[in-house]
């Protein structure tokens, strides 16, 4: 062959552009992963910009208010310049500041986004089970200032919420611009979450596994989300290193695990955190349901009172202020000191075993003060500070009665925040990995797996996040998708597809004129047509009601095309009926518009959840009668009488 010949024979630079852009354009299309998969970089910008942002506000508040108010110098982490530690001063003040924040954050959250109050990855858990990964716009700014107020001012409380909040609420409205139905806006909201987990704790992998993963009270894990989750993550984590050089939160001496002989100790530290995490989620949601609720003051006035407790409570316990990581490295594990013979750094604690303890449990109480009267914060933090000091009086007490002297007190503090997190959040990997990732080791993997996975065993009757469920069967998100797949066998033509008392919405149709129509009408889902009678998109009475809740501001701009979801998820009557429960559910309503087989825009009628469950209750019962002559089993497994 010539060159010529040959070099007409390659593919031209702009084919080759063109058909990336088809392969890109069929992955788009596909329902599910494929489209949340190519947004999910977006949202981990996004998410990562978040964390620099509240990372750096929250500097400043502790810069200003908390040093420059209080003259409270908080013990730094190994990311944080080295500098004496000061108490704080003067006693008023210490009451005074808190109760401040709480006041304004209470005003904040409670004016304009109740929704926000308490620790929010509740909130992500909610909106991921019931409310169809919906998120309002408003909701992330409302949480990342209240938030950072309150752990500016000294607040008991954590960042895994807030930030988790920003990139889901991200997640959340990128879906709804894009018009992604509900599935796939629940997958982005996790990798939101993800991303911003996973940069402001410098624990990518850890971020990724905690959205899956903290849905559910058991060892379930949504898997779909996971590699949305990882890309996000990653994206994340590299936008935040772009402006913050990421290091492990925590400076740990070189540990290692000498194997059998060490695990029964581990064991010990594990019944402890098991105790101690039942006792945090008693008094938690004690503290809100049985005093804070039923006191007769307006919402937004208890988180002040609230402060003023924490702050009084700070008078004895000052290390219960703010997030607390500094007080686990140099409390706990000790800051690096003098070179060893062996040229390694020795750690020595700075706080005795009683004080630990004292701490610890002290945590608990501010903890409650601060978020279970509606402040806003997050409880990863003070469950990492609750299980370091947890561990460190541990190892300290079995040095002084002479046991596992081989084993650093560190040890047990690195143990101890993993194994105390798992076990009230229920998220085992999620706390092998963040641990890992935030100490730089992975010498104590086996204790860590023991420590996580016997705590989630222990207790499996508490957890800080009342919104998880179980499994996946017991979320409405999931929703039909363990119906057995003898559906499969059934036709949408077959069902009783509805063609009458439909209302089809122009979608020129103002807001106003909608609602009204709407309200006249007793159906659930409405098609939206162009001016041809073409299907453009549908929504639900539940996106009406969300779009309510904005349209005193924007009500008179908006038309019915504005509320349809696209791409319109529908079936043929050539359709199974498993196929037609799948996107469903994915749809999120009772209803499915059926259209024709070689034109999709073309609206043939209505398919109802009850005419689906109908007709399978009609084939179960005709099977278990064919085959109770027969003495064949029946369809669902059992032989027939």
């Amino acid at each position: 062959m010539t060159e010529p010949a040959a070099a007409a024979s390659r593919p031209s630079a702009s084919s080759t552009l063109t058909a990336a852009m088809r392969r890109l354009a069929a992955l788009w299309a596909t329902p599910g992963v494929g489209r949340a998969g190519i947004c999910s970089p977006l949202v981990g910008v996004v998410a990562g910009l978040g964390a620099v942002v509240f990372l750096l506000s929250l500097q400043f508040m502790y810069q200003h208010v908390l040093l420059g108010l209080m003259h409270f110098a908080l013990p730094p982490t190994l990311e944080g310049e080295k500098h004496a530690v000061a108490y704080p001063w003067p006693w008023w003040m210490v009451v005074l500041i808190p109760t401040l924040g709480g006041l304004f954050s209470g005003w904040l959250v409670f004016t304009f986004a109740p929704e926000a109050e308490g620790h929010g990855t509740d909130a992500m858990i909610r909106s991921f089970h019931k409310g169809g990964g919906w998120i309002r716009t408003r909701v992330p700014f409302i949480k990342t200032v209240a938030s950072i107020v309150t752990i500016g001012t000294g607040g008991s409380a954590g960042q895994e919420g807030p930030i988790a909040q920003i990139g889901a609420g991200f997640g959340s409205y990128l879906a709804r611009v894009l018009r992604l139905p509900a599935s796939e806006r629940r997958i982005l909201m996790l990798a939101g979450a993800a991303g911003g987990v996973g940069a402001i704790f410098r624990a990518p992998l850890g971020g990724a596994l905690f959205a899956g993963e903290v849905l559910y009270s058991s060892t379930a894990f949504e898997s779909a989300a996971l590699l949305p989750c990882l890309a996000s993550a990653i994206v994340a984590y590299s936008t935040f290193a772009l402006f913050v050089t990421p290091h492990p939160v925590f400076a740990m001496p070189a540990l290692t695990f000498q194997g059998l002989t060490d695990l029964p100790l581990y064991v010990g530290l594990t019944f402890l955190c098991t105790a101690v995490g039942w006792l945090y989620t008693r008094t938690f949601y004690g503290a809100r349901d049985h005093f804070f609720h039923k006191l007769p003051i307006p919402r937004k006035l208890k988180p002040a009172l609230g402060g003023a407790m924490l702050g009084f409570l700070a008078l004895a316990f000052p290390q219960v202020m703010a997030g607390g990581y500094g007080w686990v490295q140099w409390g706990a594990i000790g800051e690096p000191s003098d070179l060893l013979s062996s040229g390694e750094s020795a750690f020595v604690p700075n706080m005795s075993a009683w004080l630990l303890l004292a701490v610890a449990l002290a945590k608990i109480v501010a903890t409650s003060f601060t978020i279970s009267s509606g402040g806003s914060g997050g409880v990863f933090g003070p469950s990492m500070l609750i299980g370091g000091m947890l561990g460190g009086a541990y190892g300290q007490a079995l040095h002084g009665l002479g046991f596992g002297e081989a084993i650093p007190p560190s040890a047990f503090v690195l143990v101890g925040m993993g194994g105390f997190f798992a076990g009230v959040s229920k998220t085992p990997l999620t706390s092998i990995v963040m641990v890992s990732e935030m100490t730089g080791s992975y010498s104590l993997l086996v204790p860590l797996m023991l420590a996580c996975g016997l705590n989630v065993a222990l207790s499996r009757r508490w957890t800080m996040y009342e919104e998880q469920v179980a499994t996946p069967i017991d979320s409405p998100a999931h929703q039909g998708d363990f119906v057995v797949d003898v559906l499969s066998s059934l036709k949408v033509g077959a069902a009783g597809v509805r063609t009458v008392g439909i209302v089809p919405i122009p979608a020129a149709l103002p807001f106003e004129q909608l609602v009204h129509k709407v309200a006249r009408s007793s159906e659930g889902l409405f098609p939206v047509v162009d001016a041809k009678g073409r299907l453009i998109g549908v929504f639900t009475l539940r996106d009406l009601r969300l779009a309510l809740l904005g349209s005193e501001s924007w009500g008179p701009l908006v038309i019915a095309d504005d509320l349809a979801t696209r791409p319109v998820t529908t079936v043929t009557v050539h359709d199974d009926l498993h196929t037609a429960l799948r996107r469903m559910t994915e749809l999120n309503t009772d209803e499915i518009p059926v259209v024709e087989p070689d034109d999709p825009t073309k609206l043939v009628g209505l398919l109802s959840r009850r005419s689906l469950t109908s007709s399978y209750t009609t084939l179960i019962e005709s099977l278990r009668a064919g085959s109770a002559h027969s003495g064949a089993p029946t369809a669902d497994g059992h032989p027939a009488a």
